[in-house]
């Protein structure tokens, strides 16, 4: 009967740690769910409807304003009241600005290209949330499943142990070492208990649902057994970092429109030409008289330069009237006029918006070399974390195959009394031991090549 009882023991510890991971199909829809439901992401996507707004209103300055006018007056003379009115088409056009609106419109379309870098960044940041949570939470289930097996087991070997020592087989000594193994099994169990409880939390949490059975597709029992290689050197890693990575090209960005900026800044600089034009009806009469309208027409020209801090406007007008009948020779029909005007340090802005350009140039390019170099050391940080963690676990799944088989010969030699039980049980908590220790260290390695993936925006395996 105790050869039985031994025999259950020994099966039900060595069969099953290692559950088979199902595909990712739960992981991808916990994504999907995740990416419909974030906030965040949703303002993002937000962010991308608001740059392409602006690029309207920048791309809408190459082309003339247009507006529909009309003009009303009644008023008093000494003797008598009249009435005036206008109406027509105003129309005016930037005629030159220092390539001013040609670089409002490519900064604005670096804005959106910018808002849609931001926006898969937000979403990678939410997807690598999540990985790890799903990672972090499958281990800890594999660690706990383990654990619960072997104090399943080690629950049934002390019991034979106190059958022993009330047979006076072995010494109290060898019953108090037996109890400290289980003791010390059914604290790594509380241990793993309340990390999966918690990581279960942050799944739930990141993916933005109420419990993980509202994912319609059942979830795995825990990570490959196998821990796969991934198909691409540090080398190759760290050339995707220039091109790939979201921070790197969103820093890049960001040095080109500075470059932007500047050029925006130095536009007020060069003259700048406008014209305005009106063409229309227009007239004017005393009450008593019927009121007839005439063609009338103006155009005026305006020059606009900023001059060191000093602002410089001349404007050129021309207006014409051709009437129907004059009333009076008083009457103006033709006009010519010139308007010259100089503001005396009146843009001191002028300065204080090319020394920011300039400053925010030396920033951006600054902050670029640094986010390069720093993902370029969080890459080979990673990458050697996915290098040892996948060289301990080889290791470690070789050292739990030694013990498992160890576990048979102790199996038997127990039979035979040449084994203490208590020795079988210590050997047992080092089984489940080291079960342990090989779920947190393929926890590591799927964790480093997600990191990696973040940093690439490639899928290395």
């Amino acid at each position: 009967m105790k050869k039985q009882i031994v025999l259950v023991i020994i099966g039900t510890l060595i069969g099953g740690y290692f559950p088979a991971a199902a595909s990712d199909q739960f992981l991808n829809t916990c994504l999907n769910i995740a990416t419909a439901r974030d906030k965040r992401l949703a303002v993002a996507g937000e962010q991308i409807n608001l740059a392409k707004v602006r690029c309207l209103r920048s791309a809408r300055s190459f082309f003339p304003m247009v507006a529909a006018e009309r003009t009303l007056v009644t008023g008093k003379t000494l003797t008598d009241q009249y009435e005036s009115e206008q109406f027509g088409l105003r129309a005016s056009q930037p005629v030159y600005e220092g390539g001013r609106a040609r670089y409002t419109y490519r900064y604005d379309k670096m804005t959106l290209e910018a808002s849609r870098f931001n926006y898969t960044k937000t979403r990678e940041e939410l997807l690598y949330k999540i990985k790890l949570a799903y990672f972090e939470m499958l281990s800890i289930k594999m660690e706990y499943v383990a654990l619960k097996k072997a104090f399943d087991v080690i629950e049934k070997l002390n019991a034979k142990v106190q059958i022993e020592y009330s047979a006076k087989a072995i010494s109290e000594l060898d019953l108090e070492e037996a109890a400290n193994f289980r003791d010390k099994t059914a604290n790594l169990i509380k241990a793993s208990e309340i990390n999966l409880a918690l990581a279960t939390k942050k799944m739930t949490t990141f993916v933005s649902v109420e419990s993980l059975d509202d994912v319609p597709v059942l979830m795995p029992d825990g990570l490959a057994d196998d821990v796969p290689e991934i198909s691409f050197t540090l080398k190759d890693c760290l050339g995707f970092i220039a091109s790939n990575n979201l921070d790197v090209r969103l820093y890049q960005l960001q040095v080109l429109m500075a470059d932007f900026r500047r050029k925006i800044n130095r536009s007020k600089a060069i003259p700048k030409l406008y014209i305005d034009g009106f063409y229309g009806k227009s007239g004017e009469a005393f009450v008593t008289q019927p009121l007839a309208l005439t063609t009338a027409w103006s155009v005026s020209g305006r020059l606009a330069w900023t001059l060191w801090g000093n602002t410089f406007e001349a404007v050129q007008a021309n207006e014409k009237t051709v009437p129907t009948s004059i009333v009076s020779v008083s009457d103006r029909t033709e006009s010519s006029t010139l308007q010259m005007k100089l503001g005396l340090f009146d843009d001191f802005g002028y300065f204080v918006d090319g020394k920011e350009s300039s400053v925010g140039i030396q920033q951006t390019q600054a902050d670029y070399k640094e986010m390069m170099d720093k993902s370029c050391l969080d890459l080979e940080k990673a990458y050697n974390d996915y290098d040892n963690s996948l060289r301990v676990a080889r290791q470690l799944k070789k050292e739990i195959e030694l013990t498992r088989r160890n576990l048979e010969v102790m199996r038997k030699r127990n039979q035979l009394y040449e084994v203490p039980t208590v020795q079988v049980m210590e050997t047992t908590w080092k089984y489940a031991d080291l079960i342990s220790s090989y779920a947190r260290t393929v926890y590591q390695n799927y964790a480093s090549v997600t990191e990696m993936e973040r940093l690439t925006l490639i899928s290395l395996r």
